[in-house]
């Protein structure tokens, strides 16, 4: 079952949460350097990132899936938060350079759908950054953090769906290399450990990130081999 929005708020509030946001939101901003001006789209629970990346002059908005539910942000301004439906935003073709979906791939119903619809909005050469729960990993198995619900990816499925909804993966990274605890000094020690686990191995991090742009050419559909017998099943 997905979180709702007040656990997803809850969540990253907490000194865990704001060690997370903190480390996974630098890795956002590494492979998102130039968004001053850019309209960027949030889908899932996204605004811990959203906020950083209007710091650097982006246009964002928050939209949120209808199970989850919606919470007025940003505080201090006009809302630029939405309830929608994923599978059809409410967004013209084209028009949008920037889309970032956290806790939201791995809990669609119809991922391709999901996927194909983020192509639909996105301007010709737009950038997506989908954010999941990596496969065998710990935090993908407890579900104490956000990053414990839904379906987890590994990084081969991840390129795959993508690939196949004309969405062409630049390059991939993980985040949240130390287990999840919550014990306050044990959040704040995640920024240190960080760097160091990671020269350990690339993909030991427990949120997968890969980021990727919107294909202009067509895909060939792959033929499904037809036996040339049919198998019978023999009476006694």
């Amino acid at each position: 079952m997905q979180p709702d929005v007040l656990t997803y708020n809850r969540f990253y509030q907490r000194p865990l949460g704001a060690a997370a946001a903190s480390i996974v939101g630098d890795m956002v901003m590494r492979h998102t350097p130039h968004v001053s001006g850019k309209r960027v789209v949030g889908l899932g629970y996204s605004l811990p990132y959203l906020e950083r990346l209007m710091a650097e002059g982006a246009l964002p908005v928050a939209f949120m899936p209808a199970r989850q539910g919606v919470c007025h942000w940003p505080d201090s301004a006009s809302p630029l938060s939405a309830l929608v439906d994923v599978y059809d935003l409410p967004l013209a073709d084209s028009s949008v350079d920037m889309v970032i979906a956290v806790h939201a791939l791995e809990h669609a119903n119809r991922p391709a759908a999901f996927l194909r619809e983020i192509w639909r909005v996105l301007v010709p050469g737009g950038k997506v950054m989908i954010i999941v729960p990596n496969r065998r990993r710990m935090w993908a198995a407890l579900e104490a953090t956000p990053f414990g619900h839904g379906r987890p990816y590994s990084k081969g499925q991840l390129y795959t769906l993508m690939e196949d909804q004309m969405l062409s993966p630049l390059g991939w990274s993980t985040a949240l290399m130390q287990p999840p605890c919550g014990i306050k000094l044990f959040a704040k020690s995640m920024r240190f450990v960080e760097t160091p686990v990671r020269i350990l191995g690339k993909n030991l991090g427990g949120a997968l990130m890969v980021h990727a742009d919107k294909q202009m050419y067509g895909t060939v559909v792959k033929s499904r081999r037809v036996p040339r017998t049919v198998p019978v099943v023999m009476g006694p």
